[in-house]
């Protein structure tokens, strides 16, 4: 009788804290923003430390287009204080409030964050980090993406990193950033050309191409331990690796035989299979979520195009039929769209086409170059290359920012999977 009473408290605690509800369909075309007010955290022993950390939780929440965040201007509060009077958030049009408290002890950050629903008058979401000062984007971050799941159904994508090519003269190596391009880092340094950044599932390891020895070779990284080894160094190119959505196997384009073709290998570089073999090009292997397909580039109908092969019955279909030169597929995570870069009118374009190839949509117009796109684990946004920059599409709203202030040119970019730590 105990266990009964336990469960129905437990279920009346989780209707009435409003977390079976998902506040906002991320989903639905046209969705508009959501008011949210943040009110001005209170901070003790660093006064500059919640100012911080108020500044990094608003940026996150403008990068995703879903809120509308009000201004202080408009706060009926006098003082910043942890109580919450739900009418004056209500008098405002506050749909959503977050309040916040940092506090410095023995040179540890104690930072505090509560989500509340203002028109309900309920606490959504309450969380408690600790840290060192440099730890405090990151406890945001963590914030930012549970507040996400609690209000979508999914967590955010506020931890995830972008691997990318950075052009210096006549050298190419791989970099790091964070999603919104902050603290951009390098993660080669090889002085050589290193080309096409692929993460590991796990996100713990990259697959690229080097010249570091004269040819193309695929290398892995282990990012724990920032250890480099050569991985796949058959004779001819090795070139355009990318892991199974289980991360025991690789995609590679190989010219051994002579022909370019895409092989299967193991994760140690070991030949499982020939999967794509046919004189021409055939490059960029892009799996499905589900590992069945493998989208790739292929030119044996005259000109590149984006290919489909069923690796359980060795199938393939050619998908894209509009425009003379289609590459660089990546699917989305959800398995139902592929976008890729397309020749238009001059300049290299996005198109999202479904895996089926029964509708095409064209995601960018403006006479630039938008090379190399890769999706973010949540299936929202795409960053790609835009003449030498990196930027983002934030797909709900289609609007395009750039996101890594760095001198030369990035290309290449590749959206980790969450990275909860």
């Amino acid at each position: 009788m105990k266990k009964i009473s336990i469960l129905i408290l437990w279920l009346f605690l989780w209707v009435s804290l409003g977390w079976t509800r998902v506040y906002i369909n991320i989903d639905a075309p046209g969705q508009e923003r959501m008011p949210i007010a943040i009110s001005t955290f209170i901070s003790k022993g660093d006064p500059q430390l919640g100012l911080r950390a108020q500044t990094i939780l608003k940026k996150d929440l403008d990068y995703t287009g879903l809120f509308s965040i009000l201004s202080p201007e408009t706060f009926l509060e006098e003082k910043p204080t942890l109580e919450v009077d739900f009418k004056k958030w209500q008098l405002i049009g506050a749909y959503l409030l977050i309040k916040g408290k940092t506090e410095v002890k023995n040179d540890l950050v104690y930072l505090e964050l509560v989500l509340y629903d203002v028109r309900k008058g309920l606490q959504l979401l309450g969380k408690r980090y600790k840290g060192t000062p440099r730890d405090i984007r990151y406890m945001v971050h963590k914030f930012a993406d549970a507040m996400m799941e609690v209000l979508t159904g999914e967590p955010g994508i506020f931890q995830t990193k972008i691997a990318f090519v950075y052009a210096s003269k006549t050298r190419k190596e791989i970099y790091l950033a964070d999603f919104d391009g902050y603290h951009p880092r390098a993660l080669t340094r090889f002085r050589s050309i290193c080309l096409s950044p692929k993460w590991h599932p796990k996100g713990d390891k990259l697959l690229f191409t080097s010249y570091k020895r004269g040819k193309p070779d695929v290398y892995l990284v282990d990012l724990k331990q920032r250890k480099a080894i050569r991985l796949i160094h058959y004779p001819g190119l090795n070139i355009a690796p990318a892991w199974s959505p289980t991360g025991d196997k690789i995609a590679v384009t190989l010219s051994k035989t002579g022909k370019q073709g895409i092989y299967l290998v193991d994760n140690k570089g070991k030949i499982i299979k020939s999967l794509v073999l046919s004189s021409g090009i055939n490059v960029s292997p892009a799996w499905s979520p589900d590992g069945g397909k493998l989208a790739f580039v292929s030119d044996r109908s005259g000109s590149p195009q984006i290919y489909v092969l069923d690796l359980s019955s060795n199938r393939i279909e050619r998908l894209t039929f509009e425009g003379h030169y289609n590459t660089s597929p990546a699917w989305s995570p959800k398995g139902d769209f592929i976008v890729y870069s397309g020749l238009k009118d001059g300049h290299f374009q996005l198109f999202m086409i479904k895996s089926d190839g029964s509708i095409i949509k064209q995601l960018t117009y403006n006479n630039t170059n938008h090379e190399s796109p890769s999706w973010s684990p949540d299936g929202h946004f795409i960053v790609f290359s835009q003449d030498g920059k990196i930027c983002i599409l934030r797909l709900g709203d289609g609007e395009i920012f750039p996101i890594v202030d760095l001198p030369g040119k990035q290309t290449q970019p590749s959206w980790s999977p969450r990275l909860n730590k």
